[in-house]
């Protein structure tokens, strides 16, 4: 080859191994050629718009040397038609005698130059010179004729507007189908290479066994309906045949766009459109992988017809919002640089699609943009498929990103500097820590460490990398967190576990700090009390409400500000007052929301037969619903309670002061309850029941533990500690009562039990429960780091732990079955008082068991319950139950897991200080109270079914956070177990013979389990425990496991392996 035109090809080997090292793998360079045409030259522009309508191939124009580079690549799903594709564009040059054989094919993985110049006869592209020489002899007549293919297409005017498409035919299409859908039944087929994907891809690490099965949070998909599914990076789309039950889970069946049958949970479920397809046509194609009958065949064919249809027009409206061009980010991030924002798609699409016509085809084109967009959207983590919320990055966040990334491309020198800086102020960090292990915590700024611009960018970028997220789409902080993270050579595999440990190590995370109570999602104030502007600004509310109490007229009826409290209470004319009737406040040891307490009151006439009054603290007699204290309840919903903090739903300083019971009687004061009063006779029968506004003067607080001593019913309900050497018992104070009291407490404990025992007896309910681990802390609250302070800590010591397990007979024994025996009859009394007086309420309910397999499932568990109404957890799990969710409804419906019946119903009253939803019927009775007969209440059906939404997310969000709250610190306990450099002389080790349950399979998307979440008895913790090849496991087998890493970070994980012996 000519001298130049080797060294346009040397020129070009080097750009294109430059370029292609940054793009896509998803591209490979085909043909590549050079020109030294123009850019904007029209022969040049005709080929650039022929190749890629025609072939479909993608081009890349470059300037390299004054000369115009352009390189051929085919999208890697083009690949395989690329000959065909190839021959059908020479065909139309007039090229009849080319065919798409192995030639052909060997062109796909070979990278093909042709080196072209200019002509001076002709300003198109004319080849000149002979074929590269490189190129193997078989290859040659294909680049030639190639080249002529280029020739032709420099000189043709004719430019169709669309690539080629089949000859349509009446039943073309259903023939293609049914041919795709047939090619199932062949055993010898190989999957499709979604199916091959989908099957590789594990399920997502970052949910727990029991969020995969969101059905019992929500319900599930019915068949014929579409759904956008995700798992990992790998996505699919299709419709929903059927479902199906394996080890007590949901899975769902759907048919995809190759025709496999993908099987997936409801949370790989992020976008539906129900009933796509009727429900009797999915219902007829069957969930076997094959079609068996020729009716599964027909309903499949015109299932993918449609779905096909679908796909085809979701993409004309993804289109339509490209061109649209508008940038939807600037439209919906927050205003303040610093804080989140959110966004649903149907707002989404109102923006960038047709605001007046968004459709379910353009609502899912807006949802696979918010998806593909993923610097900018971040879907919610458990829920997205019910709520299509997404959150909105922000745009300080976006800001550093990129510039972190930048500097990463730029091979910018800040990094290494970083880097270097790192690893003295990890060593420093270590060197602390293991030296002062068993100090108690303390903090101090470290001021001798100096950070530049550049240092406190990658700092922010990594703190911001920790927040939470679903693996189902590529990280944007990957690229930074992998590259700082591997240049520390902390660990081999980067994950988010040993980033949390890299910044705790570097003195901005706390060794004590939980991710999980940093959810956005909860919205929590991380400051000290006394550095904490939101508290200052309600003690600021509170002490300014006091005052005004301690000398307001009672006369007084000024109008209420959104600050004011009642300055009167509103139903002082109705209480009644008991007097020194002893009120029995039972709790934890340290329990600070004291909000409700028993007494009794026996009935002389009836032998056997007592009133027993739970009396219920009242802060709706302080605070009225349009108070700005009870707007920032119900947007918190509950009081979140944590290992290491409490952050209390209603102002502490009011709640200590005035609401919580014992706070008024200490001084001399009455308190204000709301009593929920119930007849027990002497079979146990609720007899009769009241609801009330009371006064009670004579408040008695005492723990559960010493409740259960001195009636001495510990029996073998104690909680265990694992890690005390065996025989050893924890000195737990034990507070006197006098004898009044302890029998007082006798009778409650003896009615209650009477009382339970026949609601056992008559109702087909029973309990099951698994051991779980209690984490006790001192000191508590337990400060961390600020998040918004940008300079590193130096922390000493750590906080003292107390590892519990609590069994399953304590959790419903003793004397926490009778408060909770109370405060369940409480409950039925309030429903059984507002549907007598006509007051809409919100209710908890719950349908029976529906068994799926063995019909006489529930009555082989119900004849294996104990004394207590317990039933061995394993063996619910092998019986195939389907345990419908717990849901909201103004109905009196039957709640089968409390063992209410129906028409009877159950209403939440008896915690108003720590649950919003309580506040609410407290209010909702008060003005029942206040207006006898009346037929409007405070809060209206319609407001009621518009909340009760609102509950259930907010529940299942705080109940997840406190469970994984616990997790943290049982899983920081036994790391820290294991790893202590001073580990005392002849301590105990519950860890070197432990022994797991099967609790369940994690299933790959082939159906076959890749790993067992097994539950450890001993510890009360979950475990993951890889799928062994030689051994088949079942869910309830038992065995031997040694613990094999302890994994923080944002999930913590127990990952076990089998142990011999």
């Amino acid at each position: 080859m000519p001298g130049p035109a080797s060294e346009s090809d040397r020129t070009l080997s080097r750009s294109e191994s430059e370029s292609d090292s940054s793009e896509s793998v998803s591209f490979r360079p085909i043909i590549s050629f050079v020109s030294s045409s123009k850019p904007n030259s029209s022969s040049s522009s005709r080929l650039f718009r022929f190749l890629s309508t025609r072939l479909n191939i993608g081009l890349r124009r470059e300037c390299v040397a004054g000369s115009q580079l352009e390189v051929m690549k085919v999208h890697s799903h083009r690949r395989a038609r690329f000959p065909f594709m190839y021959c059908r564009g020479a065909r139309q040059l007039g090229f009849r005698d080319i065919k798409p054989n192995h030639i052909l094919e060997k062109c796909l993985h070979q990278q093909v130059r042709f080196i072209s110049y200019p002509s001076p006869k002709s300003d198109g592209f004319v080849a000149q010179g002979s074929v590269d020489a490189r190129l193997p002899d078989e290859t040659k007549h294909v680049t030639k004729i190639t080249e002529q293919l280029l020739n032709a297409a420099s000189r043709s005017q004719i430019l169709p507007a669309s690539g080629w498409k089949h000859n349509k035919s009446l039943r073309g299409e259903e023939k293609r189908l049914e041919k795709d859908v047939k090619a199932a039944r062949s055993p010898r087929r190989p999957p499709t290479k979604q199916l091959a994907a989908w099957q590789e891809t594990a399920v997502d690490s970052t949910l727990e066994l029991d969020e995969t099965d969101e059905s019992r949070i929500n319900d599930i998909p019915t068949p014929g309906t579409y759904v956008d599914i995700r798992r990992g990076l790998t996505s699919a789309s299709g419709i929903v045949l059927g479902h199906a039950l394996v080890d007590n889970r949901n899975y769902i069946l759907s048919l995809s766009l190759s025709g496999d049958i993908l099987t997936h949970y409801v949370v790989d479920v992020f976008f539906e459109i129900p009933q796509m397809v009727p429900r009797d046509l999915a219902e007829r194609a069957g969930i076997a992988p094959s079609p068996t009958r020729s009716t599964e065949i027909g309903a499949r064919v015109e299932i993918l017809r449609r779905l096909r249809e679908l796909e085809r027009r979701v993409a004309q409206s993804y289109c339509a919002i490209g061109s649209r061009n508008i940038a939807l980010y600037p439209l919906v991030r927050s205003p303040s640089s610093n804080e989140w924002s959110t966004v649903t798609v149907s707002q989404a699409a109102k923006l960038i699609s047709d605001p007046d016509n968004t459709d379910y085809y353009k609502l899912l084109a807006t949802h696979r943009y918010l998806m593909n967009h993923t610097v900018e959207f971040v879907p919610h983590f458990t829920s997205h498929r019910t709520v299509q919320v997404w959150a909105v990055r922000p745009q300080s966040h976006l800001s550093k990103l990129v510039a972190v990334r930048d500097m990463i491309h730029q091979s910018s020198p800040a990094i290494e500097s970083f880097v270097s800086k790192a690893r003295s102020i990890i060593a420093a960090n270590r060197k602390r820590s293991t030296e002062s292990w068993n100090e108690p915590p303390t903090q101090e700024l470290d001021t001798n460490t100096r950070y530049t611009q550049e240092d406190r960018l990658i700092i922010d970028v990594l703190h911001h990398s920790l927040h939470r997220r679903r693996h189902v789409r590529a990280d944007p902080y990957s690229l930074v967190v992998t590259t700082i993270l591997k240049k520390l050579e902390v660990a081999e595999v980067i994950d988010t576990a040993v980033l949390h440990q890299v910044l705790v190590d570097l003195g901005h995370l706390a060794p004590w700090d939980d991710l999980v109570s940093r959810w956005s999602e909860l919205g929590l104030d991380h400051s000290a009390d006394e550095q904490s502007a939101k508290v200052i600004a309600e003690d600021r509310i509170v002490q300014n409400n006091l005052t005004k109490m301690a000398v307001a007229n009672s006369q007084n009826n000024i109008p209420l500000g959104p600050e004011d409290l009642y300055l009167r209470d509103p139903v002082e004319h109705l209480r009644h007052d008991f007097g020194d009737l002893p009120v029995y406040v039972v709790d934890d040891v340290g329990a600070e929301e004291l909000d409700d307490g028993l007494s009794i009151e026996s009935i002389p006439s009836e032998p056997g037969a007592a009133w027993i009054h739970v009396h219920v603290a009242d802060p709706t007699a302080i605070i009225p619903p349009t108070h700005i204290f009870a707007q920032e309840a119900r947007k918190m919903g509950f009081t979140a309670y944590f290992a290491h903090k409490t952050w209390p739903m209603l102002p502490k300083s009011l709640t200590l002061s005035k609401m919580s019971l014992g706070a008024n009687s200490r001084s001399g004061h009455p308190e204000r309850v709301l009593t929920f009063s119930f007849k027990l006779d002497a079979s146990g029968d609720m007899a009769d029941y009241k609801v009330q506004a009371a006064l009670v003067r004579n408040v008695v607080t005492v723990d559960y533990d010493s409740v259960d001593r001195l009636l001495g019913s510990v029996g073998g309900y104690e909680a265990i500690r694992p890690f005390d050497l065996p025989g050893h018992s924890s000195t737990v104070p034990v507070t006197s009562l006098s004898a009044e009291h302890i029998d007082n407490l006798r009778l409650i404990t003896e009615a209650l039990s009477r009382h339970r025992q026949r609601n056992l007896d008559s109702s087909n309910y029973f309990y099951t429960a698994l051991s779980k681990a209690r984490i006790t802390i001192r000191p508590k609250p337990l400060t961390g780091t600020s998040l918004d302070c940008p300079d590193p800590y130096r922390f000493r010591g750590f906080p003292t732990l107390a590892y519990e397990v609590v069994g399953q007979q304590m959790q419903s024994s003793g004397a926490r079955m009778i408060i909770s025996e109370c405060m369940k009859a409480a409950c039925r009394v309030a429903s059984r008082w507002s549907l007598k007086h006509g007051v809409p309420m919100l209710r908890r309910t719950s349908k029976p068991p529906v068994c799926l397999g063995d019909p006489q499932a529930v009555q082989k568990l119900l004849a294996m319950r104990d004394s207590d109404g317990h039933v061995d957890f394993y063996a619910v799990q092998k019986s195939k139950l389907f345990i419908p969710p717990v849901e909201h409804t103004l109905e009196p419906a039957m709640h089968w897991s409390m063992g209410i019946p129906d028409r009877e119903g159950y209403i939440r009253v008896t915690s108003p200080l720590r649950r919003y939803n309580d506040l609410v019927a407290h209010w909702q009775i008060k003005h029942a109270l206040l207006n006898p007969g009346t037929n409007t209440s405070l809060f209206s059906p319609a407001w009621l079914e518009d909340y009760a939404p609102e509950i259930k997310k907010k529940e299942k969000e705080y109940k997840r956070a406190e469970r994984l709250n616990v997790d943290f610190w049982s899983h920081t306990y036994i790391k820290r177990f294991t790893e202590d450099p001073h580990p005392a002389v002849g301590r105990h080790d519950p860890l070197q013979f432990l022994k797991a349950t099967i609790s369940g399979a994690r299933l790959d998307g082939s159906g076959m389990a890749s790993s067992f979440v097994c539950h450890i008895p001993s510890l009360g913790l979950f475990g993951s425990l890889p799928a062994p090849s030689s051994a088949v496991l079942g869910v309830g087998d038992v065995v031997k496991v040694r613990v094999k890493a302890v994994e923080l970070g944002p999930q913590p994980q127990l990952h076990l392996s089998l142990r011999e012996g």
